[in-house]
């Protein structure tokens, strides 16, 4: 029987934090960071308000300078819920990383980031490339852009879906003909999901 490819290690924690990201609270970007050290997730946060606080989902935005204040940053959130020391740790993010949350990254002992999405296109961060990458550098952190796009970001979920269709995966008995209707905008999907029942 032909195997069907699994995610690798980087694609399963972009995925992760993907995912994690719909957790967000702030409309202005549903951002996520999984803190990852041994092949472990050590450490998991996504943009929301504090604890126990209204969101901005729930009363709209509080902007100081053209920024969101309501919200804590998905990497701030990680690094507070992490357990266990981030010395030589991965962060696997969702969203540019603003130049306050890589002194963050690198000052809890980061030493490797990995980022999906279109990275410092957002005009607000385009300005911070340039110092973020200089000090990820004089740290010797190691930054992937892993996706370019957000189109290689669903290739990846497209990739997840086609090995869980497949032998012991979850959505292994759901008959082809339903995802249509599942999933009726799921243009982004390989044919393969969604044509014969021999590719799923």
């Amino acid at each position: 029987m032909k195997q069907i490819e699994k995610p690798n290690w980087d694609e399963t924690f972009l995925i992760e934090a993907v995912v994690l990201s719909a957790r967000g609270s702030c409309d202005r970007l549903r951002a996520a960071c999984v803190l990852v050290k041994n092949n472990r997730i050590v450490g998991a946060g996504y943009n929301g308000s504090v604890s126990g606080t209204p969101t901005c989902d729930e009363v709209g935005h509080h902007m100081k300078e053209n920024h969101c204040i309501r919200t804590l940053h998905g990497e701030e959130n990680a690094i507070l819920n992490a357990v266990a020391d981030l010395n030589g740790a991965t962060a696997y993010l969702v969203g540019a990383p603003c130049t306050d949350c890589v002194r963050r990254l690198l000052q809890a002992g980061i030493k490797r980031i990995v980022n999906a999405g279109d990275l410092y296109k957002n005009p607000s961060y385009a300005k911070d490339s340039a110092f973020s990458q200089q000090l990820m550098k004089e740290k010797g952190v190691e930054f992937v852009q892993y996706c370019e796009t957000v189109e290689e970001v669903l290739g990846l979920f497209a990739k997840l879906f086609k090995r869980l269709c497949g032998p012991g995966g979850i959505f292994q008995n759901v008959p082809t003909a339903t995802w249509p209707r599942l999933l009726p905008d799921s243009d982004y999907f390989p044919k393969g999901l969604t044509e014969t029942p021999s590719d799923c």
